[in-house]
């Protein structure tokens, strides 16, 4: 990975990250099984009562673009061993631990594109993430804009930095609020893939 993800990736959100960097193997690697499963414990669906309610398919088809190149593949269903949530993943991706309280889904060709996922607490001040994540964009460019993603309730940001694009979204649901840092490139555009799986995680 460059320099500059490297830095990014370390920096310290005050009362929210921690510290430290590292990639741990992923363990939800292999596809699944057909049928269905509690959402929260793939692994033992008569366990899944005991934390919701809502059934989750071992697998459903996502639709996203890859450079204005429309697309629509099955995704599956992964579990995160780190943070208390479950999305579905596309089968050129994999998810996998970073470090305590962060995840990535890297593309398993290119593992310098990837989207790094948070979960932040239900009470969090939103405004003070959001001066955080601009000052740390800024120290890549001080040009900051809008990024052209479709997503609803919540704030993005993007900057550039020679062929890299690194992008922050801030989702601000109420039950799971999450922010989301996606490391492309202008000619390997995987942001709306990362959003759709991104649009499909659930907390629990």
């Amino acid at each position: 990975m460059t320099s500059w993800t490297r830095y990014i990736g370390c920096v310290t959100f005050a009362a929210f990250l921690l510290t430290g960097c590292g990639t741990t193997t992923d363990e939800n690697a292999d596809e699944p099984q057909e049928g269905s499963v509690k959402e929260g414990n793939e692994g033992n669906a008569s366990q899944g009562d005991n934390l919701n309610n809502k059934v989750r398919l071992m697998e459903q088809n996502l639709q996203y673009s890859i450079n204005g190149e429309a697309k629509e593949k099955t995704a599956f269903l992964k579990k995160s061993d780190n943070q208390p949530f479950s999305l579905y993943v596309l089968q050129q991706f994999r998810l996998s631990a970073e470090e305590p309280g962060k995840d990535i889904v890297f593309l398993t060709e290119d593992d310098s594109i990837y989207m790094r996922i948070e979960l932040l607490k239900t009470d969090v001040n939103w405004d003070e993430v959001e001066k955080n994540v601009q000052s740390q964009l800024k120290s890549i460019s001080e040009t900051i804009r809008d990024p052209s993603l479709d997503f609803e309730s919540g704030t993005g940001f993007e900057v550039e930095s020679g062929d890299d694009v690194i992008t922050s979204i801030l989702l601000k649901d109420e039950k799971a609020p999450v922010r989301l840092t996606m490391f492309t490139k202008k000619d390997r555009d995987y942001r709306d893939a990362f959003l759709a799986m991104a649009k499909t995680l659930m907390k629990g």
